[in-house]
């Protein structure tokens, strides 16, 4: 009767130590996919970037301005963009996350990529960190600087596009 009191005891740690096992592949898959559709959005022509006119347009605005613009471009700093070229320019991006959807998607990678680190970082100091209680400490640190990061995070993406 006291062993399986004994393996009643020690399940819960093990359950939980599963279940973050399990969360770890979880978020590792779903961020190759949100990597993947991020990618896809920000670097591939598809509408979401400035084409080489575009983008050349903007530097031309910006030489205008004053005397520390020429300067970068005469050192180089900023380069014209060769025709065909398919540029990220800051426009383009508040015309993205204007879209409650690409919010979602940004807010998604954000979360995936706070909780796959996190619970990495929880594993390893589970391996190496032998007090409990350090051990429970730097954890509860890691989680609690990991959801005020997500809420950061989360207020900028909102943010966009609010007057």
């Amino acid at each position: 009767m006291s062993s399986q009191n004994e393996n009643q005891e020690t399940s819960t740690p093990v359950r939980f130590k599963a279940f973050g096992w399990l969360m770890q592949r979880i978020t590792g898959v779903g961020l190759l996919l949100f990597l993947g559709l991020h990618f896809w959005l920000q670097h591939m022509p598809n509408g979401f970037l400035a084409t080489a006119e575009e983008y050349n347009s903007i530097l031309r605005e910006l030489g205008s301005t004053g005397q520390e613009f020429a300067d970068a471009f005469a050192k180089g700093a900023l380069k014209e963009a060769l025709p065909g070229e398919h540029v990220i320019t800051y426009s383009k991006v508040l015309e993205r996350l204007q879209a409650p959807l690409w919010k979602m998607i940004d807010i998604m990678l954000l979360f995936l990529a706070l909780s796959h680190g996190m619970l990495g970082v929880s594993r390893a100091l589970g391996d190496y960190v032998h007090n409990e209680r350090i051990r429970k400490i730097a954890v509860a640190m890691g989680w609690t600087v990991s959801v005020l990061l997500a809420w950061q995070g989360t207020m900028a993406v909102m943010s966009v596009g609010m007057n």
